[in-house]
């Protein structure tokens, strides 16, 4: 019975065998069909398989292949390496930019270093000119261009605030020193307004700053005469006659020549400190020599504004 099972086993093995080489036979004869490999009248026999004479389909299969490598060159499309290379350099240059946005970051003082002033020739000789960053490297030009804003800024306040015919209000916001800070005059007394021809003003909340009140009203430039009573400070208010105006405007010339102390101050505090690091050789020669210069011009800029300020509140007090 073993025996039996055996050539059973064995039989049935030929035959599995014999079949799959069938299939394999007639799957590669349906390709060369589809190719165009095995002639048709064949019927795909085995042994009446025979190829097709080159020469019949060479012409026309070699154009289709170059017709297809054209194409293929045509939309040749870029490798997954090539993607990720062109977004790592997108990184770079999104990077890079920022990068010199911050840099190169707009100030006050940078857009007036590139302002061209029209009618001003260089002269032969003349100063050597010198970049924003060169400038801020030799000394802190920021820093200089705000100190010398906010003196100006403190004078226009002045004018606004102080400096007008209308002396029943310009006393609220005079600056008056106590304890080494400066604080409007209305947070430290009481201002009585309820007399048209006099100001009452009260310091009994602040004693101690009552003196500074009374020598804070006389230097502020508005013509006025104070008169103190213990703590209680009364303010005579002047009549408004050509001649309260021509003072009130000489008022205004004293607090621009007071501005320009205080920039000149400023422009020799920044000198010193090039002329310092000059002398210890941190910059050159040539670089200190052009940024002293700058922080004379800045320093000049300021002073026109300045003295613009006077001009047009010297008209408005005249009347003019």
């Amino acid at each position: 019975s073993l025996l039996q099972e055996n050539k059973m086993l064995k039989s049935l093995t030929t035959s599995c065998l014999r079949h799959s080489t069938r299939l394999s036979y007639q799957c590669q004869s349906s390709r060369a069909l589809s190719v165009g490999w095995m002639d048709p009248a064949s019927g795909g026999k085995q042994g009446g398989c025979c190829l097709l004479r080159p020469q019949v389909i060479s012409g026309q299969w070699s154009r289709g292949m170059a017709k297809k490598g054209k194409s293929k060159a045509k939309s040749s499309k870029p490798s997954i390496d090539d993607l990720i290379d062109e977004l790592s350099d997108d990184e770079d240059d999104v990077v890079d930019e920022d990068q010199d946005t911050v840099v190169f970051k707009e100030t006050e003082l940078s857009k007036f270093l590139k302002q061209k002033h029209p009618g001003k020739k260089a002269v032969k000789g003349s100063v050597p000119s010198i970049k924003y960053h060169e400038f801020v490297e030799v000394t802190n030009g920021e820093s200089l261009w705000r100190e010398l804003q906010t003196a100006v800024d403190n004078l226009k306040s002045t004018y606004m605030h102080q400096l007008n015919v209308r002396s029943s209000t310009s006393l609220d916001e005079l600056p008056v020193m106590l304890e080494g800070d400066k604080y409007p005059l209305n947070e430290l007394a009481a201002i009585s307004k309820k007399d048209p021809k006099k100001l009452i003003i009260d310091a009994s909340a602040f004693p101690e700053a009552a003196p500074n009140i009374m020598a804070s009203i006389r230097e502020s430039g508005m013509n006025l005469n104070p008169q103190q009573d213990g703590l209680t400070i009364f303010v005579p208010i002047p009549k408004v006659t050509k001649e309260f105006r021509e003072k009130l405007a000489a008022g205004a010339r004293k607090k621009l020549n007071e501005c320009k102390d205080e920039l000149r101050s400023i422009q020799n505090k920044y000198a010193k400190i090039v002329s310092e690091r000059e002398l210890s050789d941190e910059v050159s020669k040539d670089d200190a020599r052009a940024a002293d210069a700058l922080i004379k011009v800045i320093t000049d800029n300021f002073i026109t504004a300045g003295d613009q300020l006077l001009m047009a509140k010297t008209n408005e007090i005249l009347g003019k």
